[in-house]
């Protein structure tokens, strides 16, 4: 398989997605920093809370609908409000204006466009990728969000401060030229089905939709296998960080190393490793079973988060690093096909923006495993991970029951 034999819209939105998160993501992480200084941390929080669960709304809303007038209209419709809000935005933060409450409000609309965006986008890869083309789509998307998102951050870190309007006016223009690709060169991906299912009332029809999703008991339990499985990776940036930076320190090669330090050595480690074997590692696991791969990966994950937990010793914190990274490369993008041979046609975005929710879930377990290590000693919580893992493994298994025979096997990358 080579990016030049997929579809022309994989190949585009592949191109305009990295360039999007790298915006996106020079911006997001510092969003948080900026409100808490102009509004105060409860205003700020409240704010951001907020965001999430309307885009959250909004991506189920704009699944349903673009399963029924297509995938291109609202993803230019979408695409037009986020070329409005990243105008003001710009405007807001300019020489001649400088107005927060712009600012709160216009970010709220970025945040809404994104939210309808993602479960659609993701919907017409499913359309016009075969069962042979996705892990190798799959893995190649894996490598270019992570790229994408440590150069986004280190962008943000040197233009967030101090040059906040050439970073809007940057994030603007790679918006403005998405929506030109957008309009003329991306292709409608969904097939026209029977026009009667529109006829049903709006809100009846899609609570029965979003129904059907919730009585699929296949996809809850793998819905409920990734709010486990990615949970374990919001540990990071908080029970983890803020654990090393108490707990931790040590001698490296002579050198004094904090917590902080080697918190920041083990996030290098793993966008080092995406970003240099994402793509072969993806070709080379395609030979094996989607079971096999995805049993070995979460082992590896888990157990790299939970010796994160408790260890103290820094060439095992590192050996962790590079395990974790492993069993995520084999993990993540498996679970991404495997999700696309799962969905019904009819019913793909609403699909993928209920899949879209469990990372919001997977968040909120993120952030209450820092409450809960605040009470439990460090190799209790490396046993709670061990615990999440293995369900997560056990419902992802259960949930390929129906899908995978004993000789069935992920298609092979050539």
């Amino acid at each position: 398989m080579k990016y030049a034999d997929l579809h022309r819209n994989i190949k585009i939105r592949i191109i305009t997605d990295f360039f999007t998160d790298l915006t996106q993501k020079s911006i997001i992480p510092f969003m948080a920093i900026y409100l808490s200084v102009q509004m105060g941390a409860g205003w700020a929080g409240l704010l951001l809370t907020v965001n999430i669960v309307s885009s959250m709304i909004a991506g189920l809303g704009a699944g349903y609908w673009s399963d029924r007038i297509g995938r291109k209209k609202m993803m230019v419709i979408a695409q037009c409000a986020q070329v409005f809000a990243l105008f003001w935005l710009a405007a807001a933060n300019s020489p001649w204006l400088n107005s927060v409450e712009l600012t709160c409000v216009m970010f709220f609309l970025s945040s809404l466009s994104s939210g309808i965006t993602i479960p659609i986008a993701g919907a017409m890869i499913v359309d016009v990728s075969s069962e042979h083309e996705r892990h190798y789509v799959y893995g190649l998307q894996y490598w270019t969000t992570n790229v994408a998102v440590t150069f986004g951050a280190l962008m943000g870190g040197l233009l967030f401060d101090s040059f906040r309007f050439v970073l809007f006016s940057l994030v603007f223009a790679e918006s403005l030229i998405t929506l030109f690709i957008l309009m003329f060169f991306i292709q409608e991906s969904m097939e026209r089905t029977d026009s009667s299912q529109v006829a049903t009332p709006i809100r009846k029809n899609m609570l029965k939709t979003y129904g059907s999703v919730l009585r699929d008991k296949r996809f809850m339990v793998f819905f409920t296998a990734s709010v486990l499985a990615v949970s374990l990776e919001f540990q990071m940036d908080k029970y983890i960080a803020v654990r090393l930076k108490s707990e931790f320190s040590a001698q490296l090669l002579h050198w004094d190393i904090s917590g902080l330090h080697m918190f920041s050595l083990i996030m290098a480690i793993n966008t080092v490793m995406v970003a240099l074997v994402a793509i072969p590692f993806s070709k080379w696991m395609a030979r094996f079973q989607s079971r096999s791969i995805m049993t070995v990966g979460m082992c590896l994950y888990t157990a790299g988060f939970a010796v994160l937990a408790f260890s103290n010793w820094a060439l095992l914190l590192i050996g962790s690093a590079v395990l974790l990274t492993i069993g995520e490369l084999m993990y993540s993008p498996v679970r991404q096909v495997l999700l696309a041979g799962m969905i019904p046609d009819s019913n793909r975005a609403a699909y993928m923006a209920a899949d879209g929710m469990s990372y919001n879930a997977a968040a909120l377990l993120g952030s209450l495993g820092l409450t809960i290590g605040a009470f439990l000693p460090s190799y209790a919580m490396a046993g709670l991970y061990v615990i999440i893992g293995a369900s997560a493994l056990i419902f992802f298994r259960q949930s390929l029951k129906p899908l995978t025979g004993p000789s069935e096997s992920l298609p092979c990358a050539s």
